[in-house]
């Protein structure tokens, strides 16, 4: 979270926090927000989500059968800030912040202040790309992967709150959490177990991801659910897919995709393939919307995919609510609002 808020968030003088900018992006539908197109396109906006929602909400981050066995990792990156959850030696599961939060620099280099995750050997660091799960025999003996995550004394890191939700691993790294922010309620069917997962990757905002997804799902007859912020669920009569999306730039977005099913499914692979050609086509849908605002300046009257109109709704609410904020001044304790 930002330590001097006091800055604010403004594109070309545009107060990005202004409920204003939004309620005046459509007025003929305002409680159905259009979000501006700094929205998909702009760094400064790509910071005020990281204060407002990615630190403030509870995150999606992967599924408990990625990391069934004690010890196994998981790394996560929450806007600027790299996390994991471990599996504990008792079956539970503990989050943590990483050890190397900025990897082996001095300071942050400039390439890594662009709001785009970069590759790097440091895969702990808040900026690089993430790795995926991390086997506990890998971090056994002071191991390198062991020194970025764990450290010598891991019980010392600062700790992330975890809970499950159905499959669902969620966190919460606000240190002074919201009691208004809810975990979302999850419908889950028992015998729904993870059969296969993979990661896909494409030049397109996350909130455009997440609405091309739901009107791909839509249009093919499939269930879907958005849970606010980052986990689609789309549900077909055979198999579901659990798709979370996490920003690895401000035109891209990572999908990483998980699939359910009965253990007894003999046409699990037919249902994948249904599910794989509503991503294929929202992923389509979603780069398109992108590269059209991408064209435009920030006056021109663009539209997104208006399926998610409650998304709009809790975005806009999330972005515009005042929040205390700390400067760490080194003499004094000030707060401020921001």
């Amino acid at each position: 979270m930002l330590t001097h808020p006091d800055s604010g968030f403004y594109d070309n003088g545009v107060d990005l926090q202004d409920p204003n900018l939004y309620a005046a992006a459509d007025q003929q539908l305002a409680d159905d927000p259009l979000l501006p197109t700094q929205a998909y396109k702009s760094e400064t906006f790509q910071r005020l989500e990281n204060e407002k929602v990615w630190t403030r909400e509870w995150i999606c981050i992967g599924t408990t059968a990625e990391i069934a066995q004690a010890g196994d990792l998981m790394p996560y990156t929450i806007g600027q800030h790299a996390i994991h959850v471990q599996r504990q030696h008792d079956s539970g599961l503990i989050g943590r912040f990483n050890k190397a939060q900025h990897g082996g620099c001095r300071s942050v280099p400039a390439q890594c202040q662009t709001g785009r995750k970069n590759k790097c050997s440091y895969t702990s660091c808040g900026f690089s790309r993430d790795r995926g799960v991390i086997p506990g025999g890998s971090l056994e003996d002071m191991s390198p992967l062991a020194g970025q995550y764990l450290g010598v004394r891991p019980e010392r890191l600062l700790p992330v709150r975890v809970q499950v939700r159905g499959p669902f691993i969620f966190v919460n790294i606000d240190p002074v959490i919201d009691e208004m922010i809810d975990l979302p309620p999850i419908e889950w069917q028992t015998d729904d177990l993870r059969r296969d997962g993979v990661w896909r990757e494409h030049r397109a905002n996350w909130k455009l991801a997440g609405s091309a997804i739901a009107a791909s799902a839509r249009s093919s007859g499939a269930e879907v659910h958005w849970h606010f912020p980052n986990l689609v669920v789309i549900r077909t009569l055979n198999v579901v897919a659990a798709i979370i999306l996490q920003p690895t730039a401000m035109d891209q977005a990572l999908w990483r995709i998980s699939y359910f099913a009965r253990p007894e499914l003999a046409a699990f692979d037919a249902g994948m393939a249904e599910i794989t050609s509503i991503l294929d086509l929202a992923a389509i849908q979603a780069t398109d919307v992108q590269t059209q605002f991408a064209r435009f300046s920030e006056s021109a009257s663009i539209e997104p995919p208006r399926i998610e109109r409650s998304f709009n709704r809790k975005f806009v609410e999330r972005i515009t609510r005042q929040h205390i904020s700390y400067w760490n001044t080194p003499l004094t304790d000030a707060r401020m609002v921001s």
